[in-house]
């Protein structure tokens, strides 16, 4: 079967495997956000300022997460992603579950870090499989379910562990977000097998992709190339002005979501008086519904803009809602009405999470799979060192220096700009795609339907 004719079918077996992986990064999300909802208890408990709370929650994870996000991205090129995903998945179950057992703020610290660096491996791998399971035609639609995961991991997050935390304490809902992500890796381990790399590419090089000149990039043969060198992929990207651009507007923009994630629960408790259950179940609820239907709704976005205008066209989509997300902002962290608050997080959560398919679509489609590895990564370690250490440290930095009861809307507030900022980065990102496109520099892509 030619790659062309294989790239057209997608079985039963790719949505079985895009289930699973679905599920795996459901762990992920729960594993990562966890902490979110246990702020005050960690805080009371080992007496704590915001502004450490903003280094536990996101730089010490960020950190880690990218000093280990290109190794791993490079073993991801060279290795069975299978086997790989399986073996990363039970050892950040396992130090999750390990931070139940800390007795200090350097333990857990440290046991965060550890986290960190083993989940810098979760999204590339599952991405770039993902890249192999499906064609271009439905990446758009796999990449939004597959990131409706984080959605629902941060909503059991929310509104499980806000649970646990009143009934049982804190620890326990850290060993209870560790357990899944151990039975999980078992079942990826021996139900799903390693696609085949490029077979949905349709016969597309890597000199087809782009006309960069780079050692190992180019070949006149249809079958896989041998994964290129580090620096080759990394100044592929760097040279590459869509790419540049896609790079910028996503890691930042992972500043705005995650700042708002992690002190929402923070924000209702101190600025509308609800009690810490209450809280995080209102939150999870947002979560699960509202950024659920977000990222299924920027898949199809996604996928209808690529029909419309082709791999350029996708991140049209994330800039305007970005915009839209930057309003959302701005509501919610002046809102003075608790339901005006609620109203303007529910629509922070669909705007915001609009943006992950088609901009993981159009970087899975502008990058040939024997890169996506190492691409895939450094935008995690972007999006991570930028966006989770950044976003929730510049909330709590700025939350700390006003020093007042709502000082929290201040730290929100500043996150609007920034979501104003990126936006013109994704159009930028579009622009200069197109441009490649018309001069035949960009991805040789099937016929627009």
């Amino acid at each position: 079967m030619s790659k062309l004719k294989s790239s057209a079918q997608v079985g039963k077996s790719a949505w079985y495997s895009l289930a699973i992986l679905t599920l795996i990064y459901v762990c992920h999300s729960v594993d990562r956000s966890v902490m979110s909802i246990v702020i005050e208890p960690i805080k009371a408990e080992f007496g704590l300022s915001d502004g450490q709370i903003g280094v536990l929650t996101g730089l010490a994870y960020a950190l880690l997460y990218a000093a280990a996000g290109i190794p791993i991205g490079y073993l991801i090129d060279r290795t069975n992603r299978r086997n790989l995903l399986a073996g990363l998945v039970t050892i950040w179950s396992a130090c999750t579950a390990m931070c139940g057992l800390t007795q200090n703020y350097w333990q857990l610290l440290f046991a965060r870090l550890a986290v960190g660096a083993t989940e810098a491996g979760g999204a590339p791998t599952a991405l770039s499989m993902i890249g192999d399971l499906f064609p271009e035609r439905l990446r758009a639609t796999a990449v939004s379910i597959f990131w409706t995961s984080t959605a629902i991991g941060t909503a059991v997050s929310f509104g499980i562990g806000g649970y646990v935390a009143v009934n049982y304490g804190w620890r326990a809902t850290f060993f209870i977000a560790g357990l899944p992500g151990l039975f999980l890796a078992g079942l990826l381990m021996f139900t799903m097998r390693e696609p085949d790399r490029g077979t949905m590419d349709m016969n597309k090089t890597t000199a087809d992709t782009f006309k960069f000149s780079a050692d190992n990039l180019t070949t006149e043969s249809s079958k896989p190339e041998p994964a290129p060198s580090l620096r080759s992929t990394l100044g592929f990207i760097i040279v590459t002005p869509a790419l540049r651009n896609i790079f910028i507007a996503a890691s930042f923009k992972s500043c705005v979501l995650s700042g708002v994630l992690v002190w929402s629960v923070s924000y209702f408790i101190r600025v509308h008086g609800l009690p810490i259950e209450r809280a995080g179940v209102l939150v999870g609820l947002s979560i699960a519904i509202f950024g659920g239907i977000g990222s299924l709704l920027g898949g199809v976005a996604g996928d209808r803009a690529y029909k419309t205008g082709g791999v350029a066209a996708q991140p049209l989509v994330p800039f305007v809602t970005s915009l839209l997300t930057a309003g959302m902002v701005v509501l919610l962290a002046l809102a003075s009405n608790f339901y005006v608050a609620i109203a303007a997080f529910a629509g922070f959560e669909i705007f915001s999470r609009m943006y992950s398919a088609p901009t993981y679509a159009f970087l899975i489609s502008s990058i040939p799979s024997n890169m996506r590895g190492v691409s895939i990564s450094a935008l995690q370690v972007g999006s991570n060192l930028i966006g989770y250490g950044l976003g929730p440290f510049i909330v709590g930095g700025i939350s700390d220096q006003i020093d007042s009861p709502d000082s929290i809307r201040f730290g929100i507030l500043a996150l609007s700009i920034i979501s104003v900022w990126v936006s013109f980065h994704f159009l930028l990102a579009a622009r200069r795609a197109k441009e490649q496109t018309l001069s035949d520099n960009l991805v040789n892509s099937a016929p627009l339907i």
